[in-house]
């Protein structure tokens, strides 16, 4: 808005001074001002004006001859209406007659800026498709130029939503060249982290997946000076080593005040630079990938520390009672091998693997009179024994990185008949993931030794889960185990086999 001059005519001084007063507020803008229409009229002969404000109700003349003297002037002269009469009546007559606005009093200061702002962008947009007097093919070009913004919107936004669901960042590296040659419509694209004074490419479009020396190339400039640079014709095209035939734009991806990769798009399709549009979207995409890198990143470490804090209660929980030592570590072992037999997802098997190792976690809140009673439990120390599944859900759900885990967790007690704790769920109401571990659990609690009784033979265990099977666990599931390794007798090293170490 530099530089725009604005007129206000009102008669009454108050009012006048106002708007002049806000108008002036806006960033390198001007205003004159008149006190009725005919001088008003006089002043637009001899200035160049970006916006007429004027009041409705005025002697001498009025806002509405005002506004068609204008427009026999200056037709393409934006004229505001003021008025305190603020009637629907009054609003539909002064935009019939041509108005660009209508303003009631008392007005607003942000009532006024914004207004300016709409009507200047308005007259700069129509100013850039250079109508001439051609509606029909300045309409067409405005169409067109729409429906290209439309389009990279609509991808930009596509782009945004598949990199929100990618928390591998190898992942990102090698969809990262595939989204930039979309949405520049470049035929050469790469992606590369910076490593000792290379670019070591992870990705290409078009180009040869080679190593890059940054020593000597613009590259170099941009890890100074940290922002994009636009490669002209004849520059060395650092994948080749060859004069530049075509624009050649490089954009860093900036981390905590740091460069650590490249991203290179080169060659349009219609052969063509790449325009501020181009640059801006290409500065979008990256910013954005560069946040999703940065919040994997946090998100791994966050998550491994989490995930050894948990290993490491667990182990504190199991230490406490030698007879149950490893029983995380078999019984996940035996759900992945179950898992196997089912052809359960890698979602499932990903849960259980983790899950496995959290299912009795909740026992942290179990008093060790209880826990470690080396004969049968009263009613009271079952009914607090039988809180875990609620004190581990609890435990892991403000943690917010396991909702498949918490489902063990809860579940692993529940009976398919509808008998089991903490919730009577039932058959298939029950997650299968904690079918899975119950039957898993079980088998292994069955073989064994605890305090108060001998551990069983494998067999005789494989006999209660066929007795127990439709009452206690999902009859599938316990046919499943029969078939897999352990069922058949066989014994294998699980933490190598399943990498549980």
């Amino acid at each position: 808005m530099n530089g725009n001059k604005f007129l206000v005519i009102d008669d009454d001084p108050i009012t006048r001074d106002l708007l002049s007063d806000i108008l002036c507020t806006i960033d390198g803008c001007g205003t004159d001002v008149a006190p009725n229409g005919r001088e008003g009229l006089e002043k637009v002969k001899e200035n160049s004006y970006a916006i007429v404000f004027t009041d409705l109700m005025m002697p001498v003349l009025n806002g509405l001859g005002v506004l068609k003297e204008v427009q026999k002037i200056y037709p393409g002269l934006p004229v505001v209406v003021v008025t305190g009469m603020s009637t629907i009546d009054v609003a539909i007559n002064v935009m019939k007659e041509g108005a660009n606005d209508f303003i009631t009093k008392p007005f607003k200061i942000n009532t006024i800026t914004s207004t300016v702002e709409r009507i200047l962008g308005e007259r700069q947009l129509l100013n850039r498709i250079d109508v001439k007097g051609d509606y029909r093919g300045a309409l067409e070009r405005l169409n067109s130029e729409l429906f290209q913004k439309l389009q990279k919107i609509n991808l930009l936004q596509a782009i945004n939503v598949e990199l929100d669901s990618i928390y591998d960042n190898e992942a990102i590296y090698r969809t990262i060249v595939e989204m930039a040659s979309k949405l520049l419509m470049a035929r050469e694209a790469s992606f590369g982290i910076i490593e000792d004074n290379f670019l070591k490419i992870k990705r290409t479009i078009g180009v040869r997946e080679k190593n890059i020396s940054v020593k000597g190339s613009f590259l170099e400039t941009i890890l100074k000076t940290k922002t994009y640079y636009l490669a002209a014709l004849g520059e060395t095209n650092p994948h080749t080593g060859q004069p530049l035939a075509y624009p050649f734009l490089s954009i860093p991806f900036v981390i905590k005040d740091e460069v650590f990769a490249l991203l290179n798009v080169a060659d349009k399709v219609d052969g063509s630079s790449f325009s501020k549009d181009d640059i801006s979207l290409a500065l979008t995409l990256v910013n954005k990938t560069a946040l999703r890198i940065e919040n994997n990143v946090l998100y791994e470490i966050v998550y491994h520390n989490l995930v050894n804090s948990l290993k490491s209660l667990v182990l504190s929980i199991e230490a406490r009672d030698s007879y149950t030592r490893h029983h995380s570590e078999r019984v996940t072992a035996y759900s992945l091998q179950i898992a196997e037999v089912l052809n359960l997802s890698e979602e499932d098997k990903d849960a259980l693997k983790f899950g496995g190792y959290l299912h009795d976690i909740g026992k942290i809140g179990v008093k060790d009179g209880v826990l470690l009673k080396p004969g049968r439990l009263s009613i009271e120390e079952k009914a607090e024994i039988r809180q875990h599944p609620l004190i581990g859900d609890n435990i892991i759900k403000p943690l917010m990185f396991f909702p498949r885990e918490r489902e063990i967790i809860r579940s692993h007690h529940e009976f398919y008949n509808g008998k089991g704790y903490p919730d009577g769920l039932a058959g298939e109401e029950i997650p299968i993931i904690a079918r899975v571990l119950s039957v898993a659990d079980a088998y292994d609690a069955m073989t064994s030794t605890r305090p108060y009784r001998k551990a069983m033979t494998p067999n005789k265990a494989l006999t209660e889960l066929q007795r127990f099977s439709h009452i206690q666990f999902d009859p599938r599931i316990v046919e499943a185990f029969l078939q897999t390794p352990i069922g058949r007798g066989e014994v294998l090293n699980f933490s190598e086999e399943y990498g549980l170490v």
